[in-house]
């Protein structure tokens, strides 16, 4: 049989029965999971799709309910239920696939609100493009966690710690910001790079002179 994707084997996209769900997650690897979990947890109804039937099969192993479907496909949005749905959260793997999606919900689904996950600076950039603007990096907060860690390891209080990463995080969205409003010229973004890290060298020098 071949798919629709030009492989061999691959079977039709699952049919959806749930289309009243106020959630739809589109990518059920581990990031779009962890959303499902915590989800699931508060009892919250949501709807999921994944395009890989591999990994569908095998999630499902685990009692969790999610549909094989490419979810940069209008008929299967519609399907999902995103016409009356609330928050879409994009988790897809795949860069190209991700802003498609967006893309398509963006145009179609103008009052979805869209929570998107960006493997890094460039996948951001092209969702805002895609007029997303709930955006999480997929290994920022993460980092930001570990980076507290080690600083209390290493001394800091626990406050400290925190109030630390949370300036770090703060001049990291707006040096984002003013690096998207570039990202085509290339002189001016390698500018705004080093203007952006001397500006947070400055910062954390005068918490120092502050705390001396």
């Amino acid at each position: 049989m071949q798919s629709r994707f030009g492989g061999e084997h691959a079977r039709p996209f699952d049919g959806i029965d749930e289309s009243e769900n106020r959630v739809i997650v589109a990518g059920f690897g581990r990031f779009g999971q962890i959303v499902a979990r915590v989800l699931s947890a508060r009892r919250i109804k949501f709807t999921a799709l994944d395009s890989s039937q591999t990994h569908v099969d095998f999630v499902r192993k685990f009692g969790n309910k999610v549909y094989y479907g490419d979810a940069s496909r209008l008929d299967l949005l519609r399907a999902a239920g995103a016409e009356t749905a609330a928050i879409f959260v994009l988790a897809i793997d795949d860069v190209d696939a991700s802003v498609r999606t967006a893309e398509l919900v963006r145009d179609q689904f103008p009052g979805l609100k869209v929570f998107a996950r960006a493997r890094n600076r460039q996948h951001a950039f092209a969702l805002k493009e895609a007029g997303v603007r709930y955006i999480i990096r997929e290994t920022y907060v993460s980092s930001l966690e570990m980076a507290s860690t080690v600083l209390e390891s290493l001394g800091d209080s626990s406050a400290n710690a925190r109030a630390l990463v949370r300036k770090f995080r703060q001049h990291d969205e707006a040096t984002l910001e003013a690096q998207y409003a570039v990202k085509d010229d290339e002189t001016k973004f390698l500018a705004t790079s080093r203007e952006a890290a001397s500006q947070l060298e400055q910062l954390f020098a005068a918490d120092e002179a502050k705390t001396d």
